[in-house]
């Protein structure tokens, strides 16, 4: 018998961060759920830890090809309606969060994403809001955090798993590809998903190279079309905001310019009220 969602872990020689995970986990009020691990075959006292946790679901540590080779385990062993990942060192926002959108696990919406409280050690910290409306732009520039997304499983077999050979972008190719391509239904969560740990993989300079090769290979390959215009439209934006910057190095050229912005704004068409 199948159930709502299945919460899937992703660890590797992570024993600290999956101690927070499991604590989190652990702490939500609501706990209609199923709970998987995958790890890689850790060698930090990682495996020994999932071991003694009997809220664990189901669990395999095995050496893998990499992070979404393990993601594609747990999809396929899940039988939740909806996955979320939660891996090793990220948290839920609070213990309530999962009772705040239970009823929200709509069969008839394909994905719903909510917020993300980005940190690292350096004591980065901030609340990161995707859109209401996600659009080919949106994904040209940026992604949704795959720890505030709630997928419905069968999306993955109705049309693919994660692309084993990536390293960094599957999750993100996986989102542009079904929602603007195969415009899959989502809907926005008005909440606080999760605290992303931004010290991974996909964070870390020396891997941002590798990060814009495997989107381009996405995009050549689904989007060649609509390349060009995407870049003729990141670098208009980048010219218009390098010019109110140099705007604003004036404090009277900065103050017409926001005075003329604000005429702008007087005489401009108020939006409806419904």
């Amino acid at each position: 018998m199948s159930v709502k969602l299945t919460i899937i872990t992703i660890n590797y020689n992570n024993k600290e961060g999956l101690i927070k995970t499991f604590e989190s986990v652990k702490k939500q009020t609501w706990s209609e759920f199923e709970f998987f691990v995958i790890d890689g075959g850790s060698t930090d006292g990682g495996k020994e830890l999932i071991e003694r946790n009997s809220q664990i679901d189901y669990w395999v540590s095995e050496k893998d090809s990499g992070v979404y080779n393990a993601m594609n385990k747990g999809i396929r062993k899940a039988t939740g309606e909806y996955v979320i990942f939660m891996n090793s060192g990220d948290f839920f926002y609070d213990e309530f969060v999962l009772e705040k959108i239970k009823d929200q696990l709509d069969h008839n919406i394909d994905i719903l994403y909510g917020d993300s409280l980005f940190f690292n050690d350096q004591g980065y910290n901030k609340v990161i809001k995707p859109p209401k409306n996600l659009t080919f732009g949106f994904f040209y520039d940026d992604s949704l955090n795959h720890q505030s997304v709630f997928i419905k499983r069968s999306l993955f077999s109705d049309y693919f798993f994660y692309n084993e050979a990536y390293k960094i972008c599957a999750d993100w190719e996986f989102f542009i590809v079904l929602i603007c391509l195969h415009n899959v239904s989502y809907k926005h969560l008005n909440e606080i998903i999760c605290y992303y740990d931004y010290s991974g993989i996909s964070a870390q300079v020396e891997n941002r190279a590798l990060y814009f090769q495997e989107r381009d290979i996405t995009l050549n390959k689904y989007f060649p079309a609509f390349i060009e215009d995407a870049e003729l439209a990141k670098e208009t934006r980048l010219k218009r905001m390098k010019q109110v910057l140099q705007i604003k190095k004036s404090p009277v050229a900065w103050r017409i310019f926001k005075w003329v912005i604000s005429l702008f704004l007087l005489f401009s068409p108020k939006p409806a009220t419904h």
